[in-house]
């Protein structure tokens, strides 16, 4: 939405004319369905368009692309009216906003005929797609998504598994006898699968919000870095779970082996290091982003 807008707000003039030129050029025969919906052939960016009349009331349905909504005919549109102004120019353009059957950014274009008034909504982003200021693929949008769905899915079943996995070991662990040594190592084990079976979902999670369900138009470079640096949180987790059992294996079994604990508490704490230079270096570019 902020990227839309901010490019809008560069090329506003052009949009404006652009959009006025398009209603200037459109004149329906009348009023009904068929002739008002001939807008959607000659504008792919148009979403809606109904007719008002001089009184403010919705005079028709609200004709879309592939649905017409009935329920809005009769409808007192005064409100938004007192907004409306052709003083300056014969055709009204609105300011943006997130339309409320779509959710998507949208401009209002309204055009004063002779015993009604002619309203049209605009996808933004399809209309900025459409006089090439933005790059936007609808196409690769909807295979990006399906990817992503498919990729998400995936990931949360391994998850799942992962997670169930350290359930059984655990319960097995439970309901059999073991050794000190291995009572420890089976719990360390259900414990590393649970802490990576999380992570890996909570990353399943992310993408399926932000990548499928609630697509943003924003690209920039805080989503990933949030999903990163909680990915790497939990895999610090697990490698500092790991690094307190491999000292626990070293402690029972054989004490000439604690360097290689050493090397790997080590690594864990280069790997924390690492992660806090990057949330620093991200949350810095952010700030100076704003």
């Amino acid at each position: 939405m902020k990227r839309i807008i901010t490019i809008y707000t560069e090329h506003k003039n052009s949009v404006q004319f652009y959009l006025r030129t398009v209603l200037a050029h459109f004149s329906p025969l009348s009023s009904g369905q068929k002739d008002l919906r001939r807008l959607f052939e000659c504008e792919k960016s148009a979403e809606v368009v109904y007719a008002v009349t001089p009184s403010f009331v919705q005079a028709t349905p609200s004709f879309g692309r592939r649905y017409v909504d009935e329920s809005r005919e009769g409808a007192d549109k005064s409100f938004y009216f007192k907004w409306v102004s052709f003083e300056n120019e014969p055709i009204h353009i609105s300011n943006p906003y997130l339309h409320h059957l779509t959710g998507r950014p949208t401009l209002t274009a309204v055009k004063q005929e002779e015993d009604h008034y002619l309203v049209a909504d605009f996808d933004m982003l399809k209309l900025l797609e459409e006089l090439r200021l933005i790059e936007h693929n609808s196409a690769f949008e909807k295979i990006n998504k399906t990817v992503m769905g498919i990729g998400g899915i995936l990931l949360g079943i391994v998850a799942i598994f992962l997670i169930l996995y350290g359930a059984g070991v655990f319960l097995k662990m439970l309901l059999s006898s073991h050794t000190d040594h291995e009572v420890m190592h089976e719990i360390f084990t259900s414990i590393i699968s649970i802490t990576i079976g999380l992570a890996i979902y909570d990353l399943a999670k992310t993408l399926v919000e932000n990548e499928v369900l609630f697509k943003k138009i924003d690209y920039g470079s805080n989503l990933q870095s949030k999903i990163l640096s909680k990915f790497l949180t939990s895999i610090i987790i697990a490698l500092s779970i790991e690094s307190l059992m491999a000292v626990f294996k070293i402690v029972l079994d054989d004490y000439s082996k604690i360097i290689n604990a050493f090397y790997l508490i080590v690594g864990v704490t280069l790997l924390i290091i690492g992660t806090g230079i990057y949330n620093y270096l991200s949350e810095k570019k952010s700030d100076d982003n704003r």
